[in-house]
């Protein structure tokens, strides 16, 4: 699976999580997106889902990171809040996450996985966008 396809299935995995929320927080794993989306347990795929959810949180959308103890294990939760609140640490965006947060609640699925996606890309370097050329490269036809 390309990085564009793992980005926007994990997308998917958000915004159905959110779109389903009941309340003003939901809290995330990387395998609990797996199982949002009914597919397999795939370890490779749940680290990329980690790294996508940690830009999520350097980006100020994901509102915080817990750890719980299952059995001898721990497993991360990442936690998507609408607005501030006590849970909420220093890198929490209030802005960016209701805008999110508002998306997912009124906007067709597919359209959200869109604007998540990209997103993530642009923020991440891997834009799906093409940049424009260098005007101090010199092509050479051949």
């Amino acid at each position: 699976m390309e990085w564009p396809e793992v980005v926007e299935t994990a997308a998917r995995g958000i915004a159905i999580a959110v779109k389903e929320a009941k309340g003003n927080c939901v809290s995330v794993s990387p395998s609990g997106l797996l199982e949002v989306l009914d597919r397999p347990f795939h370890p490779m795929l749940a680290s990329q889902f980690r790294h996508i959810l940690d830009t999520l949180e350097g980006m100020g959308i994901v509102s915080h990171r817990r750890v719980k103890r299952v059995g001898k294990k721990a497993k991360v939760f990442y936690v998507i809040c609408r607005s501030a609140n006590p849970m909420t640490d220093g890198h929490f965006n209030p802005t960016v996450a209701n805008l999110l947060w508002e998306l997912a609640k009124t906007m067709p699925t597919e359209d959200v996985v869109k604007a998540l996606t990209l997103l993530i890309l642009t923020h991440d370097g891997q834009s799906p966008v093409p940049k424009t050329p260098n005007p101090n490269y010199i092509t050479i036809p051949i």
